[in-house]
Order: structure tokens, then sequence, then C-alpha cells
């Protein structure tokens, strides 16, 4: 009997260390238990326009620089074009033919800095074409040499980028008529190259270039392959530099920017190929880098059906709004015909292409996934489309927001969303990790908000029902 004594207490401890144990192991699972239910909110699309920056018609207003004005005649000019632009977008057209051969004096760089200080209150997104022609007459109106027009773009410079957040775009080489690098003293492959180089090394990384044609483009950046997801927004010269086209849907050339020679294997980089051959390398391209310009001449390729297939497969973000007039009524008096579903379907072709210029968002569908004992976060699946004809080139930042049914307290959570990979006319999904067990244990509304940095806007998603909010509404989290 002495001798199962110990045996027994032995047990005992045993039974006791177990139940201890289990005891132990209860309370922790029992503490990190949590129970989620999460609902989805609706993701129907609207048909409204959207007011958003960066994308969308633009208005355009051209000023001379003249040492007979003073700073003061440029700012309340500029004051009064900015409150007369109803569009976020302005293509500013600044004429340098009074400093074609000299250098560009102090007062006339006072008013250009003066000009973009208003744009940059007022919120515009600046489209900057320096120039020395608007008469046609660009071969005698451009400076003599072409390292005047190199000093020209570093004295300007100094302004310029004074204002990289204001300026979006700066299009050109400031040579041909009407600024469109044609007809110029200056359009040789070699010497737009040397332009664009120089304008690489002056103007900020922050600011976009622009060229007139794909030919051009190709040329100067010697290689027939557009650009990769790769290099897109690293601040070479091959991921800052764009198109312009003031020919567009104007002919099957596109008033001179595509060939009639297909491109081949062989092609060199600057040669111009077949419209099929340079829509191609735009959808390409254009994911990356803006695209735009103004619609001209009434014929086929700018009817309703062949405008927005060519529109769309350019990227095409942003149009001048008043010309071609011929063109736009057009629009305005054609109905978009889209499926039975298509939220558009029997609107006018004007409000379809004005809706889709640029980005357009929309919040498809979202879910949760969530082990309550194996996991730390809840992980939040979103899917973004883009019903747009193009990414947005500029990046937002992006939070979701949770917001207490209770008390109505909200809190943001800081995203890793990288708008700009949300291609035009696709979709991209996001995986966001939640901290749920640092929240009180009630329910809430998960959303998204997206702003822009520079103009402090938020990005309005077309979400039926909140296309004017601050907040696009993704989902219901409830914690238990």
């Amino acid at each position: 009997m002495k001798k199962k004594l110990p045996v027994i207490l032995h047990s005992l401890f045993f039974i006791f260390c177990f139940t201890l144990a289990v005891l132990i192991l209860h309370h922790l699972i029992s503490s990190r238990y949590l129970k989620i239910e999460y609902t989805p909110s609706s993701s129907e699309e609207s048909s409204q326009n959207l007011d958003n920056p960066y994308r969308g018609f633009y208005q355009m207003g051209g000023y001379i620089l003249s040492d007979k004005e003073t700073p003061k005649t440029a700012a309340n000019w500029c004051k009064k074009n900015c409150t007369s632009n109803p569009y976020p977008l302005m293509l500013l057209e600044i004429n340098l033919k009074n400093y074609s051969d000299s250098d560009i004096s102090t007062n006339a760089l006072t008013q250009l800095d003066k000009m973009l200080t208003i744009c940059t209150q007022a919120k515009k997104q600046v489209i900057l074409r320096f120039l020395y022609d608007w008469d046609g007459k660009a071969l005698s109106a451009e400076p003599s040499s072409l390292p005047q027009i190199k000093k020209h773009i570093s004295r300007l410079s100094t302004v310029v980028n004074k204002h990289s957040d204001c300026v979006y775009i700066l299009q050109g080489t400031f040579t041909g008529n009407n600024g469109e690098m044609n007809n110029s003293n200056y359009g040789d492959l070699n010497q737009i190259r040397q332009i664009i180089e120089e304008l690489d090394n002056d103007i900020s990384r922050e600011i976009y270039l622009a060229v007139r044609t794909p030919a051009q483009l190709r040329g100067i950046l010697r290689t027939s392959t557009p650009l990769s997801s790769s290099e897109a927004y690293s601040g070479t010269l091959a991921s800052r530099l764009s198109l312009f086209n003031d020919g567009m849907l104007g002919s099957v050339y596109d008033l001179g920017t595509y060939g009639s020679t297909p491109l081949k294997s062989s092609s060199k980089p600057e040669e111009q190929g077949t419209r099929s051959d340079e829509l191609l390398f735009q959808y390409k391209l254009c994911q990356y880098v803006p695209n735009g310009g103004e619609v001209t001449v009434d014929n086929e390729y700018n009817d309703l059906d062949n405008a927005i297939s060519d529109l769309s497969q350019m990227h095409v973000s942003y149009l001048n709004s008043e010309h071609d007039e011929a063109v736009l009524n057009k629009w305005k008096n054609s109905t978009y015909t889209g499926s039975d579903t298509d939220v558009f379907s029997g609107c006018s072709g004007y409000d379809y292409v004005s809706a889709h210029l640029g980005y357009r968002y929309v919040v498809q569908q979202s879910s949760i996934d969530f082990h309550s004992v194996l996991d730390d976060t809840a992980t939040l699946y979103l899917t973004v489309a883009n019903t747009g004809f193009s990414s947005a080139y500029t990046k937002f930042t992006t939070d979701l927001i949770l917001t207490s049914k209770d008390t109505g307290k909200s809190e943001k959570v800081e995203t890793t969303i990288d708008n700009r990979s949300i291609a035009g006319n696709d979709f991209s999904e996001f995986k966001l990790s939640l901290d749920v067990h640092s929240l009180k244990k009630e329910t809430y509304t998960v959303s998204l908000r997206m702003k822009d940095p520079y103009t402090k806007n938020y990005i309005h998603f077309a979400n039926k029902g909140y296309e004017k909010s601050k907040n696009v509404p993704v989902g219901t989290l409830t914690l238990q």
C-alpha cells in the first residue's frame, strides 16, 4: 500500500497539470476569438460625369510675354482665364516671340511665375506649351540657333520647376506652327532629340513631357519597344515622355501623325507606321504616360462608334473643349447605344466621351478572409474597376475608413494601393490587411477614400449614389 501512494500522487499531479493547461489554452483561445460577419456594398455604376483632376476636357488660353507688360497684368489676365475655365485642366500657351533672339528677361519670368501662382491657387492642372508662333509663321519667328532655344529652356525651367505640382505636362519642343513641331527650322530628329534631352535635364522629373507623334517618341528614345511597367514612373526620360495629338481622328493618318507603310521588324524606330500599327503602340505605351490633344475635321474616323474605339485604344485622357466644334457637335447630336445593361445606353455621344476621358473608378466587389485562432489580421480583398479610357498618371493617397455605427467615430487605415496600376477598361485586385484585434467589438462601415496630394481634392468614384462623396462604401464589418 505504501508503494502505491507515490504512483497515485504522480497521477493526480499529471491530471492537475493537464487540467490547468487546458484551462489556460481555453482562456487564450477565448481571449483571441473573434467572429466576423462581412457584407459587401452595392457595386452599381452611375452614368454621371465625375469632377476629378488630370482628366477630361480642357480650355486653352494664350499669353505673349513682353517687357511692355507687368507681372500684375499677367496675373490679372490669368485670374480672368482661370475664373472663366469650368474645367480642372488648362492648356496654357506662352508665346516667346519677343525673345526669339535674346535672353528672356527677369520681368518676363516674373510674369510667368505670377500666372502659375494664380493657376495653383485655382487648383488648375496646367498643360504648358511654349512657342514662338501662333500665326503659322514659325520659320521666321523661331530663334536663329538651337543653342538659343536651349538657353530659353534653362532660363524658364527655374520658374516652371517652382510650380511642378501645378504643371502637369509640358508639350512640344517650343518649335513649329502653334508649337506643334511642324513647319519648323528644328524638325530634324537629331534637333528634336537635343531639345527633348535639354528639357529632360532642366525640367522637374514630376512633369511629363510630350511630343507630337509616336514615331518622334520612338526616334528620340532610339527604340521601337513601348514603355514597360517595370520602368514606368521611375523618372527616366522614357517614363515621362508622352504624346499629344492635335490632328486626332482627323483622317486615316490623323493629319500626318501616321504613315501608309506597315511597320516591320526591320523598320527604324523613327519610321511612321500605319494607323493600326500606331494605335497598337499607343495602347501599350499610354497605359503609363498621358495622351491627349484635339479632335479635328468631321469625317468617318470621328463618327461616334469609331471615335470611342480609337479614344479607348489610345488611352486618351484629355481633349480640347472647343476644337473641332463640328466634331464635338456631331457627338452631341449622336446617341450612344450600348448593351441593355450598359448604364450609358441612350446618352449623347458627347456625354459618353466626356465621362470616359481619363480614369473612372468603380468599387466592384470585396470580401474578407479571417481565421479567428490562426490569424492576427483579417485580409480584405478589394476589386476596383477603371471604366475610363486611360489610367490615372498621378499617384493619389488611398485609405480605408472604418466608421463605427454606434458612435460615428472613424478610424483611418493607410493602404499600399497604387491607383496608377488600374489600367483603363480594366480592373485591379488589392489585398489589404486589417488589424481586427485592435478594434472594438461592434459594427463598422468600411469605405475607401482617395485624395490628390496637389489639389487636396477627393477622387470621386462612379458608384451610384456616391459620385460626389469623399468616401465610397466597400462593405459592412461586424466583430463579435
